[in-house]
């Protein structure tokens, strides 16, 4: 028995190498996967933010451009009422000529 005990120490002794090299290099690729992924993470933190700010640039510019054309409709039909009412008649015509099919 005291010889079976002194087989599994010196395998242990043994495979402890391999077991010490094989965990050295789990380490080191959990450590470059981490690295990996917090690029790859900041990336994405880049992105989101620098979308976010384009959508609300482009929103305001939107905004912008609805607020000019408003204005302008406005002038148009100060300027020409008669004008904006036929256009607008004719507007109520050929939606309800599409409502009825």
């Amino acid at each position: 028995m005291v010889a079976t005990a002194s087989k599994t120490t010196d395998t242990e002794t043994k495979e402890a190498p391999l077991t010490e090299r094989s965990v050295a290099a789990a380490h080191e690729a959990i450590d470059n996967l981490s690295a990996r992924i917090a690029k790859t993470e900041k990336s994405v933190r880049d992105m989101v933010n620098g979308s976010s700010q384009n959508f609300a640039e482009k929103q305001e510019e939107f905004k912008t451009r609805m607020d000019e054309s408003v204005n302008g409709v406005r002038g148009y039909v100060q300027e020409n009422p008669l004008m904006a009412a036929g256009i607008a008649f004719a507007a109520g015509a050929v939606v309800a000529a599409l409502m009825r099919r």
